[in-house]
Formats: structure tokens, sequence, C-alpha cells
């Protein structure tokens, strides 16, 4: 009987066994949660840093859009700058020198000159030389005694001689036939080119 109680005994776990055990539980438990601690902070850091990473991209893009539409409206700037500089210097020179025929003198021209750069029209203001003056053909008011042949021809002889002098300078927007001119007289309505086709005033 002694025997069997001292066997039974043996096979009891030892208290200090246990405790070893429980320790290493434990510390493994908290090693767990403390990697599922870590990794759940370095996961937030990595979001945040992904987060703020698109919102610097984003930033950036809308930084660089706006560079671009500067530069371009630099650009656009620019090219209006030298374009108006070509057309004052041709209107300069077609007003002080070019255009002089027997019966007109070109004292001002206009260009109207569209957003994209066409030559939309364009305006002649003549005056008179002594043969067609008042005591002559010229009766006021951009009328004449003459015929209207006559007239005509003449107008568009200033035209011509204008469109020659402005030229085909790849600085300047095209003028060719087509071009629409209005032509007056003393700042009177004298007449119009469309479609390469001149009426005066009381034709059109």
């Amino acid at each position: 009987m002694g025997e069997l109680s001292s066997h039974t005994q043996s096979l009891e776990p030892q208290p200090h066994s246990v405790r070893k055990l429980a320790v290493v539980a434990t510390v493994i438990s908290g090693v767990a949660v403390l990697g599922c601690i870590a990794l759940g902070v370095w996961n937030y850091n990595l979001n945040t840093k992904v987060n703020t990473l698109t919102s610097a991209n984003a930033s950036l893009n809308k930084t660089t859009q706006a560079l671009t539409k500067q530069q371009n409206d630099t650009a656009a700037l620019l090219e209006r700058v030298r374009l108006t500089a070509n057309l004052s210097a041709i209107t300069h020179m077609l007003e002080q020198t070019s255009v002089v025929t027997d019966d007109f003198v070109l004292e001002k021209v206009t260009f109207d000159v569209t957003e994209d750069g066409t030559l939309k029209g364009v305006l002649l203001n003549v005056n008179n030389q002594p043969n067609l003056g008042f005591g002559g053909a010229y009766q006021g008011y951009g009328k004449y005694n003459m015929s209207s042949a006559a007239l005509t021809k003449k107008a568009e002889e200033v035209i011509n001689i204008a469109m020659k002098g402005y030229g085909t300078s790849d600085k300047l927007p095209v003028w060719d036939k087509n071009t629409k001119v209005e032509m007056t007289v003393q700042n009177y309505p004298l007449g119009k080119r469309e479609g390469g086709t001149f009426k005066l005033t009381g034709q059109q």
C-alpha cells in the first residue's frame, strides 16, 4: 500500500514546473501582443505616409498644371505683343510713305485682328489729292461727281497698293483679296471690298 501511494505521488506535476510553463506562456503571449501592437503602429505609419505622399503628389500635379497654363499664357501674350509691334510698324510705314495715288493719300490704316491672330479686316481712311478735292469731283460726305466705275477703279488702286506694301511676311497675318477692306474718305464711308469685289457704299 505504501508503494502505491509513493508511485501516485510521483505522477503529480511539480509546482515549480507549472510556474515555469505559466511564465513562458505569459512571455509568449506578451511578445505576441507587443508584436500585434508594433505591426498595427507600423501599418498606421505606413498608411499615413502613403496618404501624405498621395496628397503631395496631387498638390504637385496641380502646381505643374498651373505652371504649364502660366507658361502657355505667357507664350500667347508674348506672341500677341510681337504681333502688335509688327502691325504697328507696318501701319507706320503704310501711313507715312507707301500709299499715294494721283487721286488719294492714305492717312490712317487700322487692322482688325482676332484673338487667334487672324486678320479679320482692314480699314483705310484716305484724303483727296487736290484734283479731287472741293472744287473738283469731291462733293463732301464721301460723295463724288463721277461714274461709279471710275471711282471704284480709283479706290481699288489704293487698296491694292496698301496690300502690296503690307506684303506676305510670316510675322504678319495674311492679307489677300478675300480679306474684308473698308475704305473711308475723311472718315466718311466710301465703299467695301469683300470676297475680292469692291462696292461703293451706295451700291451695297
